[in-house]
C-alpha cells in the first residue's frame, strides 16, 4: 500500500497540531498531511488533489461537517472520511455515518492506536470497494457482450416468468419477425404476452410451460413448436429451445431462458410438399384409373377378336380365307403388342410392374418362340437361324412371360428392320453359373438398316426411335419396346447392350438371371397325359360380354368340362347356394354385381366353397396390383385378351390337369 496522504479540515490550530502528531505516530506509512481551516478551502484543494483520507471537524466556521461531508461524497463517493467532534454525540454520529462517513471520533479519544485500527479498517474497505468496482466493471462488460449477442442474433432470445406469465427480457428480433414496433405490445404483462400467441396454440403454450414448471430438470433442453400472430394477422411458426433459468423457494421453475427460430418458411414448404404429394398421388390415381378403363375397354373386345380368330384358324380354312384370318390375327397381335407396351410402361412408372417366379422348360419355350419367328422371317424372305448352346439348362426358375416379351421385342425389331433377303441370327448360351442361379446370355443379330452412333446412346430411352422419320413411317412402333425391355431386364437382375453399324446391321445382347430348376418338374412333364381333358370337373364361369361367353363355352366344351356360364356375380352366388364346383372363372367388371363384390361375399357367407379356387378374368392389367382386388385373394389372374393356352395353364395350376408340351389346346 503506498503512503497514505491526509487532508485535515480543522479550524483550531492546536487541535490540528495534535491530530497531525497522532496521525504521524499511527502504525501506517503516512505521506503528505495538508490542513485546511474552512470548507471552501478544502473543496478548492480537492479540485486539484485527491488525498487517501479526510479528517473532518464537525464544527467549522460558516458550516458544519455534515454539509461538507455531503458535498465531498457527491464529488468523490469512495473517498474515506473520518468525522471529529469536541465531545461524543450519538445523534451526530448516526447522522454522519448515514451520510457516508467511514468512522466517528471525539477529539479527546484520538490516539495512534485508534487511528491505526481505523486506517486498517479503511484499507480493507478500500480493497473491498476496489474489488467491487472490478466486479461491476466485469459484469458490465459481460452484460454488454450478452446484449450485443442478443442484438446481432437472428433468433429470438427471451426470458419468461412462467409464474406470472410475463416476459422479463427479449431482444428486438421478436418485433422484426412479428412486424410490430418495439412499444406496440407490452409483453411484460399477461395480456400483452397472450396477444402475440396464436389462439389455436394458447392451450398448448400453457400446457408446455406447466410441464416446464413441474417436470423439467435444470440441464434439460426442451424443444417445442408454436404459432405466433403477425401484426398483419398471418401465422408465424417458431421452434423454441428452452432451459430452466430460475427456481422459486419451493424448487419449481419460475423463469425460463429460451431461444426461438422462425420456421414459417419451412412449414410452408412442408405444407406445399404434402399438397404436392397428394396432388401427385391423385394424378397417379387418375392416370391409373384412365389406364385401367382404357385397358378394359380395348382388351375386352380384343379377347373375342383374337380368341375367335384362333378358333377359326384351327377349323380347317384354306386358301384365301386362311390368308384373311392370318391378316386379322397379325393385325390384332400387333395392336395388342402396342397396347401392352403402353400399359407396361405405365405399370413401370407407377411401380406396379411385377415378375412371376416359377419353374418352366427354357429350351421348350425358346423352341416354340423360334418357330413363330421362323414363319415371320420366311414371309419376308429373311434367313433366320437359331443356336442354343448345350450348356443351357432345360429347366429354370423365373418368369417365362417376361422372357417371351424381351425376345419378342428384340427379334421382332430385328425382323422388322431387316430388308428382304437379309438375315437374323439368335444365339443363346450360358454366361455364368452362380451355384443356385445362372446368367443366360442372348444375342440377337441382324443385317438390317443399322443404328447411327449418335442414336445408340438413346435407343433405350422412353419414346425414342433409333431411325429417321421415314423409317418410322415405314416400320411403325411406339418407341417403348426397347425402353420396356431394358426395365424388364433390370428387374430380372440382368443387363442389355447394343452395338451397330449404320447400313450394316445391329446386335443386341441381353444377360438374364434365372434360378436353377428341379428334376421333379421334368418328371412331371414326362408323366403328362397325351390328351388334354377337363372331363369330370365342374366349372362355374361369370362373364357379361356375350362374345366372350361364346368363346368360353367353345373352349370348355373342347376340354370336355361340365360348366355353367353366368352373367354377373349375383348369379354366381345363386348357383353356389345349391351346387358345388371344382373351379370358378370370375370376370372382374360386370353389371348388377362385380367380381370383387361376389368374391367378398363368397369368403364371408359361403364357407362351403372357401376351398374352391377362383381365377379372376380381367381386361385391366392393373387389377392384380389394386389393393381392394389384392385383398380378395383370388387364386390367380388371367388377363384379357388371353390365349387358350394361358387359360388352361391357369386352370391346370389348381386342378392339376396336365398340358402336353406339343398339345394344341384349341383342338
Amino acid at each position: 500500500m503506498p503512503p497514505l496522504s491526509i487532508l485535515l479540515v480543522e479550524d483550531d490550530d492546536i487541535d490540528a497540531i495534535k491530530l497531525s502528531r497522532a496521525i504521524s505516530r499511527a502504525q501506517v506509512e503516512i505521506g503528505e498531511i495538508r490542513v485546511c481551516k474552512y470548507a471552501e478551502e478544502a473543496l478548492r484543494m480537492l479540485e486539484t488533489w485527491t488525498p487517501g483520507c479526510i479528517f473532518l471537524d464537525y464544527q467549522l466556521p460558516k458550516t458544519n461537517g455534515l454539509e461538507l461531508l455531503k458535498t465531498v461524497k457527491l464529488r468523490a463517493p469512495h473517498l474515506p472520511v473520518i468525522v471529529l467532534t469536541s465531545h461524543g454525540d450519538e445523534r451526530i454520529a448516526v447522522e454522519m455515518m448515514k451520510a457516508g462517513a467511514l468512522d466517528y471520533f471525539p477529539k479527546s479519544e484520538v490516539n495512534p492506536e485508534k487511528l491505526t485500527k481505523a486506517f486498517h479498517t479503511m484499507s480493507q474497505m478500500l480493497e473491498m470497494e476496489k474489488g467491487r468496482e472490478v466486479a461491476e466493471h466485469e459484469l458490465a462488460e459481460k452484460e454488454e457482450f450478452i446484449n450485443k449477442i442478443a442484438l446481432l442474433s437472428p433468433n429470438i432470445i427471451y426470458v419468461i416468468d412462467i409464474e406470472k406469465w410475463t416476459n422479463i427480457f427479449h431482444n428486438k428480433q421478436i418485433w422484426k419477425i412479428l412486424g410490430y414496433s418495439e412499444h406496440e405490445v407490452e409483453t411484460d404483462t399477461r395480456k400483452g404476452l397472450a396477444r402475440i400467441i396464436n389462439e389455436r396454440d394458447q392451450h398448448t403454450f400453457r400446457a408446455h410451460y406447466n410441464h416446464m414448471r413441474y417436470s423439467v430438470k435444470d440441464a434439460e433442453v426442451v424443444e417445442k413448436e408454436f404459432r405466433l400472430k403477425h401484426k398483419n394477422g398471418s401465422e408465424i411458426w417458431i421452434i423454441t429451445r428452452e432451459v430452466p433459468f430460475k427456481r422459486n423457494a419451493r424448487g419449481r421453475v419460475q423463469e425460463v431462458l429460451g431461444t426461438a427460430i422462425d420456421i414459417t418458411a419451412r412449414k410452408i414448404a412442408e405444407k406445399e410438399l404434402i399438397q404436392a404429394k397428394k396432388d401427385a398421388e391423385e394424378a397417379t390415381r387418375i392416370k391409373s384409373d384412365f389406364l385401367s378403363t382404357m385397358s378394359h375397354e380395348i382388351r375386352t373386345p380384343m379377347n373375342a377378336i383374337i380368341g375367335f380368330t384362333d378358333l377359326l384358324l384351327s377349323s380347317g380354312f384354306t386358301g384365301q380365307e386362311q390368308q384373311y384370318l392370318n391378316t386379322i390375327k397379325y393385325s390384332a397381335d400387333n395392336l395388342l403388342v402396342i397396347l401392352n407396351d403402353i400399359l407396361d410402361f405405365s405399370k413401370i412408372e407407377a411401380g406396379k410392374f411385377g415378375l412371376e417366379n416359377f419353374e418352366f422348360d427354357l429350351r421348350e419355350k425358346l423352341g416354340y418362340l423360334m418357330k413363330t419367328f421362323e414363319i415371320r422371317a420366311k414371309e419376308k424372305s429373311i434367313q433366320f437361324t437359331f443356336q442354343c448352346s448345350t450348356d443351357v439348362p432345360q429347366i429354370v426358375m423365373g418368369d417365362p412371360y417376361r422372357l417371351n416379351q424381351i425376345m419378342v421385342n428384340l427379334i421382332g425389331n430385328a425382323i422388322k428392320f431387316t430388308e428382304e433377303g437379309g438375315s437374323v441370327e439368335v444365339s443363346v448360351h450360358l454366361d455364368k453359373d452362380h451355384g443356385d442361379s445362372i446368367d443366360l446370355k442372348i444375342d440377337v443379330s441382324d443385317s438390317g438398316i443399322g443404328i447411327s452412333e449418335d442414336k445408340l446412346s438413346v435407343i433405350f430411352d422412353s419414346f425414342s426411335q433409333a431411325h429417321n422419320n421415314n423409317a418410322v413411317r415405314n416400320f411403325g412402333g411406339t418407341g417403348l419396346g426397347l425402353s420396356i425391355t431394358r426395365k424388364i431386364t433390370e428387374l430380372m437382375n440382368g443387363s442389355i447392350s447394343a452395338r451397330s453399324t449404320l447400313g450394316k446391321g445391329s446386335t443386341f445382347t441381353v444377360v438374364l438371371n434365372f434360378g436353377k430348376g428341379s428334376t421333379s418338374y421334368e418328371e412331371e412333364k414326362t408323366n403328362a397325359p397325351t390328351k388334354l381333358s377337363l372331363k369330370g370337373y365342374r366349372i362355374l364361369a361369370a362373364e357379361d360380354i356375350f362374345a366372350n361367353q361364346i368363346l368360353l363355352k367353345h373352349l370348355l366344351e373342347k376340354w370336355e368340362a361340365e360348366f355353367v356360364i353366368c352373367n354377373n356375380g349375383k348369379e354366381v352366388l345363386h348357383m353356389l347356394e345349391t351346387e358345388d364346383y371344382d373351379l370358378i372363372l370370375m370376370d372382374i367388371q360386370m353389371p348388377v354385381m362385380d367380381g370383387v363384390t361376389a368374391m367378398k361375399k363368397i369368403q364371408s357367407s359361403y364357407p362351403r366353397h372357401h376351398h374352391v379356387p377362383v381365377i379372376a378374368l380381367t381386361a385391366d392389367t392393373f387389377a392384380e396390383k389394386t389393393p381392394e382386388i389384392a385383398a380378395c385373394n383370388f387364386s390367380g389372374f388371367v388377363t384379357k385378351p388371353f390365349k387358350a393356352e394361358e387359360l388352361i395353364r391357369a386352370i391346370n395350376k389348381h386342378l392339376k390337369v396336365k398340358v402336353p408340351p406339343n398339345h394344341a389346346v384349341i383342338g
